[in-house]
C-alpha cells in the first residue's frame, strides 16, 4: 500500500515525465533539430539533376531563385527546344503587391538561375519577355511572362552558377564595422547594371540613415494597414509538418534569429498577428538597418512595365548570387515600393517613390526595388521549396 507521501513523488514524477514527453514531442513536431532538413529542402540538394532530364535541367536552378515571401509564383511548359515562364498568379501577396510587381521581380529571378544553369548544361538561352503594363490586382489565371528558346553550344560554368545552392536571404545580423568595398560594389553594379536597369549603393551615413527612416516608416505603414497585415501573414509557416505541407513561405529558420533563440521561438506558441509586426519592425530597426553597411535600390524607367519588372528581377538575382560568391549577405528591404504600390491601388499619393529618387539622384527613373548588402555574422538558413513536379505544365 502506498504512502501519502510516496503516491505524490511517484504522481509528481509521473507528471515530469509526461511533461517531458509533451515538450520532446512539441520540440519534433516544431522541427526544433530538422532546420532546413527534408522534403521541402530537397530540390536545394538534386539543383543540378541529370543529363537525361533534358529541357528540365535547368528548371531545377530556376526554382532555387529569390522570389517575394517564398510564394514561388510560377509555372514551366516545354515545348520542343522553348520553355515558357508563366505566372501563377494564384501565389500572390494580394494588397502587398496588388499590381503583381514583385511576382514579376521573381519571375525574373527565376530566369536568370534558368538561363545560368542552362549555360553550364550546355545551352544558349534566348529570352523574350512578354509586352504590357501590369494592371491592378489581376485574376488568378496563369500567363505567359516570358519565353525561353535553346539551342546547343559548348557548356560554360562561371562563378554565378555555382553560387546559386548558397544563396539564401540573409535577415539576421550584419558586420556593421566591416566595410563592403568600393571594388566590391563596383563588381556587384556592373553585374546588374544595363540599360534598363540602374542600381545605386547607399554607403553615406547621413544617406543610408534617410533610405533606412523611410524603410521604417514604410514598414509602420505597412503594419498599420489590416489587409497588407493579413495578406503578408498568410504566407508565414510554422511547425515541420506545415512546412512539408506547403513548402513555400517565411519560417522561422529563415527569420535571422541565432540558434537558441530560433529554437525558443519553435517551442513557443505561434505569434498572434499584432505580435509578429511588432517584432517584424523591431527587427527591420535594430537588426538589419542597424546592422547594415550598405543600402541599394534598384530603379527602372517604368517600374509597372512586364520587361521592366522582368529586367530588375534578373538584376537582383545576378546582385545577390555575385554577393554570394564575393561572401557577402543580401536581404530585400523593399517596404516602400510595396507602400507606393498599395498608395496607387487606394488612390493615395505617395511620397516613398520621390524621396527615393533624389536620395539615388536618378530623376526620370522609379524605384523597384530596395536591399541591403554586407558581411553576415552567421551563415542562413535555406528557404523551402515546392519540387519541379509541381511547378511543370503540361
Amino acid at each position: 500500500m502506498l504512502t501519502h507521501r510516496r503516491a505524490l513523488v511517484i504522481g509528481g514524477g509521473a507528471a515530469v515525465g509526461l511533461l517531458c514527453a509533451g515538450s520532446v514531442y512539441r520540440a519534433w513536431d516544431r522541427g526544433v533539430w530538422s532546420s532546413g532538413q527534408g522534403i521541402a529542402y530537397a530540390p536545394w540538394q538534386d539543383w543540378q539533376g541529370q543529363a537525361a532530364d533534358g529541357f528540365k535541367r535547368p528548371l531545377r536552378a530556376a526554382i532555387l531563385a529569390s522570389n517575394p515571401h517564398d510564394t514561388q509564383p510560377w509555372l514551366f511548359g516545354i515545348a520542343d527546344s522553348a520553355i515558357t515562364v508563366f505566372a501563377d498568379r494564384s501565389r500572390h501577396l494580394g494588397s502587398f503587391d496588388p499590381f503583381r510587381r514583385e511576382m514579376h521581380l521573381g519571375l525574373g529571378a527565376a530566369v536568370e538561375n534558368l538561363v545560368l544553369a542552362a549555360g553550364a548544361f550546355g545551352w544558349a538561352a534566348d529570352v523574350v519577355p512578354a509586352d504590357g503594363t501590369l494592371g491592378l490586382s489581376p485574376d488568378d489565371t496563369p500567363v505567359a511572362a516570358v519565353q525561353i528558346s535553346l539551342t546547343p553550344m559548348p557548356p560554360a560554368r562561371n562563378a554565378l552558377f555555382d553560387a546559386i545552392p548558397n544563396r539564401h536571404t540573409h535577415r539576421g545580423p550584419y558586420r556593421a564595422d566591416q566595410s563592403v568595398g568600393s571594388e566590391r560594389l563596383q563588381r556587384l553594379a556592373a553585374l546588374a547594371a544595363s540599360d534598363a536597369v540602374r542600381v545605386v549603393f547607399v554607403e553615406d551615413a547621413n544617406a543610408r540613415g534617410e533610405l533606412a527612416a523611410l524603410i521604417v516608416a514604410a514598414t509602420e505603414r505597412i503594419i498599420g494597414d489590416p489587409q497588407m497585415s493579413a495578406d503578408s501573414a498568410r504566407w508565414y509557416r510554422t511547425g515541420r509538418r506545415e512546412i512539408a505541407a506547403h513548402r513555400d513561405g517565411v519560417t522561422i529558420d529563415t527569420a535571422g534569429l541565432s540558434p537558441l533563440v530560433t529554437a525558443t521561438a519553435k517551442l513557443l506558441p505561434d505569434l498572434d498577428a499584432q505580435s509578429a509586426d511588432r517584432y517584424w519592425l523591431a527587427a527591420t530597426k535594430d537588426t538589419e538597418l542597424a546592422t547594415a553597411p550598405v543600402l541599394g535600390v534598384i530603379l527602372v524607367r517604368d517600374r509597372l512595365d512586364m520587361r521592366s519588372a522582368i529586367a530588375a528581377g534578373r538584376a537582383w538575382q545576378r546582385l545577390h548570387l555575385g554577393a554570394t560568391a564575393e561572401g557577402l549577405a543580401a536581404q530585400p528591404l523593399n517596404q516602400p515600393v510595396e507602400c507606393t504600390d498599395r498608395s496607387a491601388m487606394i488612390g493615395k499619393s505617395d511620397s516613398f517613390g520621390p524621396a527615393i529618387i533624389k536620395l539615388a539622384a536618378a530623376p526620370g527613373w522609379e524605384p523597384t526595388f530596395v536591399f541591403r548588402l554586407g558581411v553576415a555574422e552567421r551563415p542562413a538558413n535555406r528557404s523551402p521549396r515546392r519540387a519541379l513536379s509541381e511547378v511543370l505544365r503540361s
